[in-house]
């Protein structure tokens, strides 16, 4: 057993916080138009370097996922993957704090933490359900892939 292996912290005990989460840092794929690219961050109110945006990808098949930081609850609903573009929903949030994304269904929880939201625009959570002790893939980027 590896005894390197480190746990985010959960804002309750009793949820089950994801240990060893796939995390990756990319900028390699291709990008949106520079005009879609703004319009969603006027869309959001995420064009201020305080603001990252999170989007849910590939996965999701409605169950209820909430998104909090310790200020307040940024999102909380069912998500569902479009099956033609990969993408389910975008929200905006604070990259100052670290941000909590939790799913109902797994009962699992990932923690996007300052250090790296700070550093990056885009934040893609993907979603595996079959992968039982960790469910989520996150990956960072300052790309916005085409979201349509």
């Amino acid at each position: 057993m590896c005894k390197s292996k480190q746990a985010a912290t959960a804002t309750k005990s009793d949820d089950a916080v994801t240990e060893r989460t796939n995390v990756q840092y990319r900028d390699d794929f291709r990008a949106t138009s520079d005009k879609n690219r703004d319009a969603l961050l006027k869309e959001l109110k995420a064009t201020e370097k305080n603001y990252s945006v999170l989007i849910f990808t590939k996965g999701y098949k409605g169950e209820g996922i909430q998104v909090s930081n310790e200020k307040k609850v940024l999102y909380s609903g069912n998500v569902i993957s479009n099956l033609k573009t990969g993408i389910g929903n975008t929200i905006r949030i604070d990259n100052t704090v670290d941000t909590k994304v939790f799913d109902s269904f797994t009962k699992k929880s990932v923690i996007l933490e300052v250090k790296d939201t700070k550093k990056y625009k885009y934040v893609y959570v993907l979603k595996d359900n079959s992968n039982k002790t960790n469910p989520f893939s996150i990956t960072y980027s300052n790309t916005l892939r085409p979201l349509k």
